[in-house]
């Protein structure tokens, strides 16, 4: 039997995407109540709004402090399901509709915006790497919408089945003016495969990893109707690559005969000038599968990870806050169907096993750690020096946000500052035979008082310096919200 993952969120914080609350204030600083309102009067302006009473009642949520980003979207599901007037209900729905399209957009932009941070910090997930070489096929149940897995497995040159046929459609991507541009190439799955055939995982035996992402993704979209999925194949075999199909996608395909926007879609000019509709994949709210009618992904999902979590014996949970009761059952099934089944749940400040798993608490294992770290342990990766500083002042910076950057800048300058004048004074305090320093006077040659006094000005001093006169800073766990929102 296999051993399998399960990532969370905490699972790709280290490589720059944000967690549940760092995502909400991200989301919260800029759709403010006042912002809100301003925007509803301007779709007002152009023939199109919501109701006043209806934008109070999400300007409400948006200020509360113990609502995230999900229990804010879970909300307007409540409204929108609850008894009341059609036009209430779609008016609830395209405000959900709309804000998931927001929570997309601050997700895209954490990706190609920051391609070289990925290409670095993605390495730190290298054990995944080491698994998929012990596993065969190793596989990955992801919440994640974001395409870190994707990036790795480009980086190490891995093999991955994301559940899509071997058959493609091109993608026709077009520049401002509605010119041709290029093409972007997708990977499908019809719905009648999906109900009929099934996603054509890797069986055992097959080197690779099999991923399945539960909640939808950045580059999986519904078509067709929203009957048909695809998913965005990279346009390189590297980090930029698979980002870079990301970019095109939300920017390149246009639709010059249909100017105006449709919530939470990509509209398109195929090649016949037909306008086409992609339908954002991301699965989010209190109300994940629960409502067949009102989402993108099909529930078949849902049942291909009930049904493919029994190819492993051991599940690696990593950065799962135990949120989700429709998760959270497949995990106690699984778990109670075998006393041979282990999982083992990973995440920094990871205490006490989740109340509603007592009664299989001799088949847990916890671990207080972050996903770097006991990836490295589990699979024996050793870093240097300067990849642990790296991560751990990606750490600080994250944490820290704006402010830590004019911090450090202000550190680096006087510490620079300090050492040159230092440095200047011992070259000043140095022999001299006929106006030139002699460096034979003291016993040391050109290239060793080089090599000497490089070492004082090396960056990483510097840097291991300033962390090590700050208290350490770690990542919340997945589930826990800010002390102070």
């Amino acid at each position: 039997m296999l051993t399998g993952l399960f990532l969370g969120a905490g699972a790709s914080c280290e490589a720059g995407m944000p967690l549940v609350w760092e995502l909400t204030s991200a989301l919260k600083s800029w759709l403010t109540p006042e912002k809100l309102r301003s925007l509803n009067e301007g779709w007002r302006s152009q023939g199109g709004c919501y109701p006043d009473d209806v934008i109070e009642e999400l300007a409400k949520v948006l200020v509360h402090p113990d609502m995230h980003y999900e229990s804010i979207l879970g909300f307007l599901e409540t409204q929108f399901r609850r008894n009341g007037s059609v036009q209430r209900q779609r008016d609830f729905h395209g405000l959900y509709a709309w804000l998931v399209e927001m929570v997309y957009w601050i997700l895209h932009l954490r990706h190609i915006n920051n391609v070289p941070f990925i290409e670095r910090n993605v390495r730190g997930l290298d054990g995944i790497a080491r698994l998929a070489e012990k596993n065969s096929p190793l596989w990955i149940f992801s919440l994640n919408h974001d395409v870190m897995i994707e990036c790795l497995a480009a980086v190490h040159g891995i093999p991955l089945n994301s559940g899509f046929t071997k058959s493609t459609m091109t993608l026709l991507r077009r520049d401002a003016s509605g010119r041709k541009i290029g093409e972007l190439l997708a990977e499908v799955i019809t719905q009648d495969e999906l109900e009929r055939t099934g996603m054509p995982y890797w069986q055992p035996g097959t080197q690779g990893i099999n991923l399945l992402k539960i909640h939808g993704a950045l580059d999986v979209f519904a078509f067709r109707d929203g009957k048909d999925l695809l998913k965005l194949l990279p346009k390189a075999g590297n980090v930029a690559g698979v980002i870079e199909a990301l970019r095109e996608a939300n920017q390149e395909l246009t639709a010059p005969s249909l100017p105006t926007k449709v919530t939470n879609e990509i509209t398109y000019d195929d090649d016949g000038g037909t306008t086409q509709f992609l339908r954002r994949s991301l699965l989010a709210g209190a109300f994940k599968f629960d409502n067949p009618a009102s989402q993108v992904l099909p529930m078949r999902l849902l049942d291909y990870f009930k049904s493919n979590i029994n190819y492993v014996s051991k599940l690696i949970c990593i950065g799962y806050g135990f949120g989700d009761v429709h998760i959270n059952q497949v995990f106690r099934s699984w778990l109670e169907f075998s006393g041979d089944r282990q999982l083992e749940i990973v995440a920094p400040g990871m205490e006490n096993v989740p109340t509603s798993f007592l009664h299989l608490v001799t088949q847990i294992t916890l671990k207080d750690a972050l996903a770097t770290d006991y990836l490295d342990s589990l699979t024996g990766i050793t870093r240097t020096r300067r990849e642990v500083l790296e991560k751990n002042f990606a750490a600080w910076a994250r944490r820290a946000g704006t402010a830590g950057k004019t911090e450090f800048a202000a550190y680096f300058k006087q510490l620079m500052d300090g050492r040159v004048v230092a440095l200047a004074r011992k070259i000043a305090a140095l022999p001299r035979r006929d106006g030139d320093i002699d460096l034979a006077a003291v016993g040391l040659t050109p290239e060793e008082f080089v090599r000497q006094h490089s070492a004082e000005l090396n960056a990483d001093n510097f840097l291991e310096a300033f962390l090590s006169s700050r208290a350490p800073v770690a990542p919340p766990p997945a589930s826990t919200p800010p002390s102070n929102p």
